[in-house]
């Protein structure tokens, strides 16, 4: 069996894929998942209903946990494992340009940023998925939003009455949704009789260079692989590995 690390950072863009990937991986190869959260990775995962998902991963038990920078203080003792050699390799994904940014220029101050520099120190291989891996437009999805627009402000609202995190308040007359308490959960999806409460809505954003000039610095770090989609994560796992 194989032990691999999972780091998981606050972008929604290729949250929902690289989750797909590693069912997959669970499913496919002999390996055990640890799952690596920093403080905004926890908050995105919830949004796009990630989270709840994780123990499917990761289920517990010995090097199947899920850290949470939350409770990892300050020093984040459980970057340290890496030191052990037991971690076969780090896949970081999505990596957020401000992940990027900071494990490109060595800052370590969030749980994820912080087993990457353990993880490099103890030559152990990581793959990173950037969210912006080079200039230019591209194409993500929205977690739960309202559209204003279509609407009605029903009295009651079906969503509102229905959220079992409480995560739709009012809004000049009109629900909103509160994403730091929603978990992904599409409940509110489902009972807007008008489909006014969507998810996963594209939308298109622009990668900026200082981003994509990141991302082509982390490249050059020795042990580091950066991939363009989730989907290569597991072909450049095996290679890595041999296996």
């Amino acid at each position: 069996m194989f032990n691999v690390a999972w780091g998981i950072t606050g972008a929604g863009h290729f949250m929902e894929e690289t989750l797909e990937v590693f069912l997959r991986m669970k499913k496919e190869l002999d390996v055990a998942v640890t799952v690596y959260l920093s403080r905004a990775g926890e908050e995105v995962a919830k949004m796009y209903g990630v989270f709840r998902r994780l123990r499917k991963v990761a289920p517990g038990g010995y090097y199947q946990e899920i850290f949470l920078e939350r409770e990892e203080g300050f020093s984040f003792p459980k970057a340290g494992r890496f030191a052990s050699g037991r971690y076969s390799v780090f896949i970081i994904s999505p990596a957020s340009s401000n992940t990027v940014a900071k494990m490109a220029l060595g800052i370590c101050d969030t749980l994820v940023t912080a087993a990457f520099a353990q993880a490099v120190k103890s030559r152990v291989p990581v793959l990173i998925v950037p969210t912006d891996y080079s200039e230019g437009e591209v194409v993500t999805t929205l977690p739960i939003v309202v559209d204003r627009e279509m609407c009605l402000g029903c009295t009651p609202c079906p969503p509102e009455e229905r959220c079992p995190e409480n995560a739709i308040v009012r809004v000049d007359g009109k629900p909103s949704v509160n994403l730091l308490r929603c978990n992904g959960c599409k409940v509110c999806v489902r009972e807007c009789p008008y489909g006014a409460v969507t998810f996963g809505r594209k939308v298109k954003a622009i990668v900026r260079r200082v981003d994509a000039e990141n991302v082509r610095r982390l490249a050059g770090f020795e042990g580091v692989r950066v991939l363009k989609r989730p989907e290569e994560i597991i072909p450049c796992m095996k290679e890595v590995l041999s296996i």
